[in-house]
């Protein structure tokens, strides 16, 4: 792009969440290089563990069940709320992730483990979180901080593989993880501001999007949450409404809606995404549906993920769709003269929740 290309773009980036994208392959890396030194073993093998975390430091968790559904040895929990499930004891190891460290339905979590003598672990940058685990004597990663949760994904997703594959839930080899951080770095090259806008599938689809309501379709397999994550990227960065859903369920209720009037199902744009691994039956499903809404939608597009079959080439594949997601929405905000980073309305919720407490 030209020089006034990229003037345009960070006069309404201006806190540059473009960047923070480009770097997340560096991030994946480097947290796992930290991780190789940091020494967590839960007090039982292949019992279940259980993820706390919200929002934007709870999308790391969804993206590792994704990862190793099709053959996790251990039970995983993603816990959202403010208390462990009534399982938990103290053969069962937590995981409370925080960015922050100020979350509070994660310290309230991680006090709950405390109480029950659980194995804990904690990942965040600092906070309440940090000094009350090393008072408990509990260990803490601490990630570098300064970034907006969601810009932070590849240093709260990578430290729970790495955890996984430690703890025996999974196996994870540095190639894959070498591998698809090399993939991922192609595709930063290709979506950032200094490669071709005609050849970026970031920058155009996010052209398409404009004026539109993005509705993300995807299966129940390794692209289950990334639908999410899309879904949260274009609220957030973009600050458009957005909506996903999965199959095969949606295909037992969601696809009538579709008949809805034409002026409301106009404004939607269908982007159905796809793993070369996804069930046979859910491939057959997307297929049929991609057929009937396309004529019916504002706008569709499919998209595959980008990586080798197989178990080997998950992590690779994953990440494709996650910075494709991660760019459009980047994009989209500055199309819409929104600046990606600012959360005004979330953080309005949190300091009205923190005057009632006061």
């Amino acid at each position: 792009m030209s020089q006034e290309d990229f003037a345009r773009h960070y006069r309404v980036d201006a806190s540059k969440m473009l960047d923070l994208a480009m770097h997340m392959p560096d991030h994946i890396e480097e947290a796992w290089r930290m991780m190789k030194s940091f020494k967590a073993t839960p007090a039982k093998r292949k019992a279940p563990i259980i993820l706390c975390g919200m929002g934007g430091s709870a999308i790391g968790g969804k993206l590792l069940l994704d990862m190793i559904r099709a053959d996790a040895s251990v039970p995983i929990i993603l816990e959202s709320g403010y208390a462990l499930p009534a399982f938990a004891d103290a053969s069962t190891a937590v995981v409370c992730v925080s960015y922050s460290g100020n979350t509070e339905e994660t310290l309230s979590c991680f006090q709950n483990a405390l109480m029950r003598k659980c194995p804990t672990v904690v990942i965040t940058s600092g906070g309440a979180l940090a000094e009350e685990a090393d008072a408990a004597g509990v260990r803490v990663l601490r990630v570098p901080g300064g970034m907006p949760p969601r810009a932070a994904l590849g240093y709260l997703f990578t430290p729970l593989l790495a955890l996984a594959s430690k703890w025996g839930a999974c196996a994870v080899a540095d190639e894959e993880v070498d591998s698809a951080v090399r993939r991922s770095r192609k595709l930063v090259e290709k979506y950032s501001l200094e490669g071709d806008p005609v050849e970026s599938r970031a920058f155009q689809l996010a052209k398409r999007l404009y004026g539109k309501t993005p509705l993300m379709y995807c299966g129940d397999g390794l692209l289950h949450s990334t639908a999410y994550r899309w879904k949260c990227q274009l609220n957030e960065n973009a600050k458009s409404m957005a909506f996903s859903n999965n199959f095969p369920e949606l295909g037992h209720n969601e696809i009538m809606g579709w008949e809805c009037p034409e002026r409301l199902r106009s404004d939607f744009f269908l982007i159905m995404l796809r793993d070369v691994d996804d069930h046979p039956r859910v491939q057959r499903g997307m297929e049929a549906a991609y057929r009937m809404l396309e004529p019916l939608a504002g706008g569709a597009i499919l998209i595959e993920s980008e990586g080798d079959p197989g178990r080997e080439g998950r992590l690779a594949r994953l990440l494709s769709i996650i910075l494709l997601g991660d760019f459009t929405s980047i994009y989209l905000a500055v199309e819409y003269g929104k600046d990606p980073t600012p959360i005004e309305k979330i953080e309005r919720i949190k300091d009205e929740l923190k005057m009632e407490d006061a």
